[in-house]
C-alpha cells in the first residue's frame, strides 16, 4: 500500500515541477492554461518542417516553447520564427531577444485575439519583417510583410495555394499537401 501512495506522490510532485507557460503581452500576464490542439500541432511541424527543408542553410527555424523577448514588457511564445543568418546574434541560449525575420502564429480559439490584435501590434512596432496568421479551421494563411513602419497584407494564401515569402527567396510552400494532411475530427 505504502508503495501505491508513493508512486502517486511522486506523479504529483512530477506536475508541480512542470514549468508555467505564459505570454506577457504590453505588460499584462496571459496564462498559456491548454495544450495546443493535434490540428495545430501538425500545422507546426509541417510548415516548420517546409521552411526547414529549404531554408535550414540560410538561417534558423524554431518551434514553441521558445521565448522571444522584445523588451520587459513584451515576451512571447511563437509558433514558429525563422531567423536568418545575419540576425543570429539575437539567438541566446535560451531565448530570443529581439525581432526575428519570420513570426508564424497558428490560430487557436483562446489565443487568436492576442495573435490577430495585440501580438501583432507589437510584431509591427519591433520590425518583424514578415508575419503569418494560419486558421486551421479555414485553412488559409494571411502574410503581413513590414514595409515603411506598418504591416501590409501581402496575400491571403488558400488551401490550395503556393506560400511564398516576398523577402526570403528560399521559402515557397504548397500549401495543399500540409492541409491535406491534417487529421479531421468530427464534432458529434
Amino acid at each position: 500500500m505504502s508503495t501505491k501512495k508513493g508512486k502517486i506522490a511522486e506523479k504529483q510532485d512530477i506536475y508541480n515541477l512542470k514549468e508555467e507557460r505564459y505570454e506577457l503581452i504590453e505588460d499584462v500576464r496571459y496564462e498559456m492554461l491548454a495544450a495546443p490542439s493535434v490540428r495545430h500541432q501538425q500545422l507546426v511541424t509541417y510548415l516548420c518542417k517546409c521552411i526547414e527543408d529549404t531554408c535550414a542553410p540560410d538561417g534558423l527555424v524554431l518551434t514553441s516553447p521558445i521565448d522571444v523577448k522584445f523588451d520587459d514588457k513584451n515576451e512571447f511564445q511563437p509558433d514558429i520564427v525563422y531567423i536568418s543568418n545575419e540576425n543570429l546574434h539575437i539567438v541566446t541560449e535560451k531565448k530570443i531577444i529581439g525581432a526575428p525575420d519570420i513570426i508564424v502564429e497558428i490560430l487557436s480559439p483562446s489565443t487568436s485575439d492576442n495573435d490577430k490584435i495585440r501580438k501583432k501590434a507589437v510584431y509591427e512596432r519591433y520590425g518583424v519583417k514578415e508575419y503569418w496568421i494560419v486558421d486551421p479551421t479555414h485553412l488559409y494563411v494571411d502574410q503581413f510583410i513590414h514595409k515603411d513602419g506598418q504591416y501590409i497584407l501581402a496575400k491571403t494564401y488558400g488551401k490550395t495555394d503556393t506560400l511564398q515569402s516576398e523577402l526570403f527567396d528560399c521559402i515557397k510552400i504548397d500549401l495543399e499537401p500540409v492541409f491535406k494532411r491534417l487529421l479531421v475530427f468530427d464534432k458529434e
